[in-house]
């Protein structure tokens, strides 16, 4: 029996009579064009497994492939479970799909991970413990790492009047205020998530992550920051060219305006327009993201001149087609809608 094996349900007569919590958690890898054993993600959420004492806590791993038009991936390791979406639906109904998966089997918490990320070996151990300390406190809805990318902190962070703050290095307790996280390495509680409605289908991708967090506070729940748990990710925003089309570049500047305009305030909203200005010089002056330049531009054209509850209608219109096309249709396809908005990128 793998290791893996052991720690999916199949408990001892021992471990069964023990007086210790086990944290049940079930694991769900979003990957997109890329095989799940390649996955840096997946190879070190594994080795995490191996470090880990089965103990501790029940694990189900479920690996959901985006992959436009499906793919062969051969053999996975055993107690691996996999979901083909060649329609390519996104974040949110990925996570959706595990959080249904998840309730129904009793599972406490659900952790989300896309498949760029590096987890530290020790990452089960001590989610599995800070997991099992939180478990009775039900107003602590998740549990975020801190996330390295390039270098610097990304995750999490808050905003002070509409900036985003991160958390000093090494940060360990549950925030005051609202917090926000990526959604590669976040475990968040099963009925907390239930309670709420899940993922928004409005934000399929970009966003999510912010969109939950945001959900998340307004329903009563705290964040607790595991800063001493560090996680490097491979962001698409900080490498455009190589991991973003400039349509996906499209769609990510519309729900970026929408987030922030539905949420935030007028400063934040000003904030975010001196972002965008800065971030269109830095790619006329990088030849290599220079072809992000012109949407870039054209993005911030609109959030300044055109008013706000426009900008929203025009967004939910838009939004409401794209979410209704990641509706699954006979046989596993998508129902694709050839509706458009003017000025937005079509699904």
């Amino acid at each position: 029996m793998s290791t893996l094996q052991k720690h999916m349900g199949m408990r001892s007569a021992e471990r069964s009579s023990s007086s210790q919590i086990i944290t049940r958690l079930f694991a769900v890898i979003v990957i997109y064009k890329m095989q799940p054993l390649d996955s840096s993600t997946l190879q070190t959420l594994l080795a995490s497994v191996e470090n880990t004492s089965p103990d501790n806590f029940d694990l189900k791993i479920l690996v959901w492939d985006n992959t436009p038009g499906g793919q062969d991936i051969g053999k996975l390791p055993g107690g691996i479970l996999y979901e083909s979406a060649p329609h390519n639906p996104g974040l949110a109904q990925a996570y959706n799909q595990a959080l249904e998966q998840a309730e129904a089997e009793g599972y406490e918490w659900l952790l989300t991970l896309d498949q760029d990320s590096c987890l530290p070996v020790d990452f089960l151990a001590k989610i599995a413990d800070f997991a099992s300390e939180l478990s009775p406190d039900k107003t602590i809805g998740a549990i975020v790492p801190q996330v390295i990318a390039d270098g610097r902190i990304v995750s999490p962070f808050r905003f002070v009047f509409g900036v985003p703050r991160w958390f000093g290095s090494g940060f360990v307790g549950t925030s005051k205020r609202a917090a926000y996280a990526a959604n590669s390495g976040s475990t968040l509680r099963v009925c907390a998530l239930r309670e709420m409605g899940g993922y928004d289908p409005m934000f399929p991708l970009d966003l999510s992550d912010t969109n939950l967090f945001h959900r998340l506070h307004d329903s009563g729940k705290s964040v607790f920051i595991a800063g001493d748990v560090l996680v490097h990710h491979d962001f698409a925003l900080l490498n455009k060219p190589a991991r973003m089309s400039i349509e996906r570049y499209k769609e990510s500047l519309l729900d970026d305006c929408a987030f922030w305009d539905l949420y935030m305030g007028p400063v934040a909203r000003f904030e975010r327009i001196i972002r965008f200005a800065g971030r269109a010089c830095k790619d006329l002056y990088f030849s290599k993201e220079s072809g992000f330049w012109k949407p870039t531009l054209s993005e911030l054209k609109r959030r300044l001149f055109t008013p706000r509850q426009r900008r929203i209608a025009e967004w939910r219109k838009w939004a409401t087609l794209r979410r209704n096309n990641s509706v699954r249709g006979p046989g596993g396809q998508s129902i694709v809608l050839r509706q458009g908005q003017q000025n937005y990128p079509q699904s």
